[in-house]
Formats: C-alpha cells, structure tokens, sequence
C-alpha cells in the first residue's frame, strides 16, 4: 500500500482507535504511548496509524492549497509527508511494534515520536535534523 493509501483512511480510522484511549469529558485525551500501543490490537494499531496518516495528507493539501506553505522550520507536516519512508501499513505497524520491543524503557514515548525518530528523521537531509 503507498504512502497515500495509508494516509488517505486515517481520520475514519482513529475513531476505531477511540475505544483504548477513551477518557471521561473531564479527563485530558492521552496520547497513545508505547504502553496503550502494545495493549492495543492489530487493528486498533492499523487505526490509529491510518488516522495519523489521513491527519497528516489534509493538512499537507490544505497547507499546499493555500499557495504560501509553511516552510519545513515552521511545521512537522511537510517533513513527515516528504520523508517518511515509503512502506505498507502492516509495515508501519511492525516497525512501531519493534522499536518499543528494542526499547522497553521507553514505553512512555509516544507513538508519533516514535514515527519521527524511526521513519521520517532518518530519510531527512542532515542539515535537517
């Protein structure tokens, strides 16, 4: 599946992921870390991914649309879009499942770090990280 493809699904997808994240109204929404990751199932992890990547595809349209993008210093969106490495969803999954197995304590490292850190800060140019 393309970069795009796995973008495309994911603000539907979260909604799946809702279910281990949920709080009451008075409670902050968490971030998912490597602790709910690893609670979570394949496919609720496939969600979330899939809601992260659509979040990421619109506001990389949206930015693109307006005709003056932020430039890569003001916004993590044109980074993570341009460089984060071409791989399927179950790849994604597997390459997150692994880093916090590599790293057990870090589990409170959120999972969007841990996308960074492993996918997309390694393709950047190295003038860049």
């Amino acid at each position: 599946m393309s970069k795009l493809r796995w973008i495309i699904g994911a603000l539907v997808a979260l909604g799946c992921f809702g279910g281990l994240v949920a709080t009451s109204a008075a409670e902050e929404l968490p971030f998912v870390d490597g602790v709910s990751w690893g609670a979570s199932s394949i496919n609720e992890k496939k969600a979330y991914v899939m809601g992260l990547g659509n979040l990421l595809n619109v506001e990389y349209a949206y930015q693109e649309r307006s005709g003056k993008p932020p430039t890569d210093e003001q916004t993590i969106v044109q980074r993570m879009y341009k460089h984060i490495d071409l791989i399927t969803l179950n790849q994604v999954v597997r390459r997150i499942d692994k880093w916090y197995e590599a790293h057990p304590d870090q589990k409170k490292k959120v999972v969007l770090d841990v996308i960074w850190v492993d996918m997309v800060e390694p393709n950047l140019p190295k003038d860049d990280k």
